[in-house]
């Protein structure tokens, strides 16, 4: 898990004790825990805490869901960003722990996510004899796709035919479309 620069500077915060108490920490963790339970999105914090202190803190948490961390990997993750205070470090973990499953279910609503393409099947359908002879004869190509629907376990078959004319339109606009992603993942890649 990678985290920002302002993450790790608002975990240094949280453990100074002489910039966030005990109680006002006690405080910070229940509320921001408490938003996967409560009906009411809008939490009252104290003043001495800013919202970049909440977003990293909700961040963190999001991470940790989204890569599966156990409290040994928190633990390890903490020492790293210098949370070394062990009561407030278990006190999250302690949170943590009672709403993994309440989390989990919140970014799985919350997540967005499309059909998925699993397999794709073809052949070619060629007729050599006609009663007709004003008709010409082309290759006919069928295709079946196996696809998931989103947000489901439920599988699709989809079987439709082409001439070869469609099918190559249809490979180049694929190719086309895996281009666009690779330009897209490499501008990703060096941002970071």
């Amino acid at each position: 898990m990678e985290l920002s620069s302002d993450i790790e500077e608002d975990f240094r915060r949280l453990n100074n004790q002489t910039h966030i108490s005990d109680k006002n920490y006690e405080e910070l963790i229940q509320k921001i825990f408490s938003l996967f339970t409560s009906t009411n999105s809008n939490i009252e914090l104290s003043s001495s805490f800013d919202k970049r202190l909440v977003s990293s803190i909700l961040t963190f948490i999001f991470e940790c869901v989204k890569y599966d961390f156990d409290e040994t990997l928190i633990r390890s993750k903490f020492d790293d960003l210098q949370f070394t205070i062990k009561t407030r470090q278990d006190r999250f973990i302690n949170e943590y722990n009672k709403n993994l499953s309440i989390i989990q279910l919140y970014l799985k609503q919350k997540s967005i996510e499309y059909d998925r393409l699993l397999n794709i099947n073809w052949r070619l359908d060629l007729q050599l004899k006609t009663n007709y002879t004003d008709k010409l004869l082309q290759p006919i190509y069928i295709l079946d796709w196996t696809k998931r629907d989103k947000y489901t376990t439920n599988i699709d078959h989809i079987q439709f035919s082409c001439t070869q004319e469609s099918l190559q339109e249809l490979v180049e606009k694929l190719k086309d479309a895996q281009s666009v992603l690779h330009q897209m993942q490499y501008q990703q890649q060096t941002k970071k």
